[in-house]
């Protein structure tokens, strides 16, 4: 006859070992795809930052920050982030860092930038662009600028 015990410490190690993966396994799945944010007018929506793989994912990703835009990107363009950010990086890293992006998180890696050209950008004069940074059809940075003026998607921080 086979006889087998098991403690109670052992039960709460492989519970919480198994509760561990579960999670793991959601943020993985489910984790950082979507976050809501405040547009002009109040009005909350949910903006999903990762599965950006087509040229109508990425215009769908602008006009979900307020952004209409009728034409393909007008430049497209592979570059590999630095290792170490300079302080032209850092600088725009903090722009970042202020929508809840980090591009320091990317040094190193082979990343590519859409541009697109807006019709109008409130407050500004003159042409101005979208800018998107995408690693592993996820966006990683994204800004709008034009002459004299850059700023996060959805206006100046701290409107």
């Amino acid at each position: 006859m086979f006889v087998c015990t098991v403690r109670a410490a052992t039960l709460r190690f492989f519970s919480v070992l198994l509760l561990a993966g579960v999670l793991l396994a959601g943020v993985t799945v489910y984790g950082a795809q979507a976050v809501s944010e405040t547009v002009s007018g109040g009005v909350t929506v949910s903006v999903k930052y990762d599965g950006i793989r087509t040229e109508s994912d990425r215009r769908a990703f602008l006009a979900a920050h307020g952004y209409e835009v009728t034409a393909d990107a007008e430049a497209t363009a592979e570059f590999t982030l630095p290792k170490a950010l300079d302080a032209v990086l850092l600088g725009y890293n903090e722009l970042q860092r202020a929508q809840g992006l980090d591009l320091a998180k990317y040094a190193g890696k082979t990343v590519t930038r859409y541009t697109y050209k807006l019709p109008a950008v409130e407050g500004h004069e003159g042409t101005a662009y979208a800018n998107l940074i995408v690693y592993r059809n996820r966006v990683i940075a994204a800004d709008v600028t034009g002459e004299g003026f850059i700023e996060p998607l959805g206006g100046q921080i701290g409107e």
